[in-house]
This record gives C-alpha cells, structure tokens and sequence, in this order.
C-alpha cells in the first residue's frame, strides 16, 4: 500500500521544537528522536489490544472504530506496536493534520512503510509521521 510520510531532515519539525521550549515547565528539548521508516499492519490500536483482531476480517471495524478516535497503530512482523500520529505539533493539535488520520483509516488492515520519528518512552512506542500538516 506503499509508504507513508516524508523523509524529515530533523527530528522533530520547527513547531514540535518550539512547543517543547515554550513548555510550562520551563525550557526543555523534545524527547530523543530517531528518523526511521518501519512497515508493518495498520492496525485499529484498541480491537487488536483487547480482542487480538487485526487483517482483512477485520477491517470494516477497525476503520469504524478509528473514525470515532480509537488511536490507530502500525503493528511490525514482530508483534511489535507502534502508535502512529502526524509530527507536526501545533497541527496536529489544532486539528489541521487530518489528512494523515484519514490515510490511516483508508489503508486499515494493509501493510505500508510509515516514516517520521520514532521514540519510546516507559516501553510505549510511537512513530510521529511526517509531512502531514495543512
């Protein structure tokens, strides 16, 4: 199903930098990031977690379970889950990174290459997909 999100040249884009400085807490950096391209499943996180479902049997519901907020994750060969979600900060927290939700939910069950920044944190693993922003 091809590959989805472009190759950044950072870590983290300019807006994830400046809402990590601009933090409450006082100045700090985004959490250690790595640029990486995995391929696995697309996965509708919640179904596969709780009832072990995933594939083509499953897609109709994950993509319904995705459409109203389920997080959407990229499950590897390995079993491995990562939780997928548009780099970009300030758009993806304002709403203006859809277009990377709606791809997800379109290529539900299909295995693609996702690219972005990859970082872990107590064992959650999540891929921040890049150039998805209006």
């Amino acid at each position: 199903a091809g590959t989805r999100g472009a190759v950044p040249t950072h870590a983290w884009s300019e807006t994830t930098v400046e809402a990590a400085v601009k933090s409450k807490q006082g100045v700090q950096e985004p959490r250690e990031g790595e640029i990486l391209t995995l391929t696995g499943e697309i996965i509708d996180v919640s179904c596969y977690l709780q009832l072990g479902k995933h594939g083509a049997k499953h897609k109709d519901c994950g993509q319904k379970c995705a459409r109203n907020g389920n997080p959407i994750g990229l499950l590897e060969g390995n079993g491995t889950i990562w939780i997928l979600m548009a780099e970009e900060h300030h758009p993806r927290r304002d709403g203006k990174a859809d277009r990377l939700r709606d791809d997800l939910i379109e290529q539900m069950a299909n295995v693609v290459k996702g690219t972005g920044t990859a970082t872990t944190l107590h064992g959650t693993k999540a891929l921040f997909v890049s150039g998805y922003a209006k």
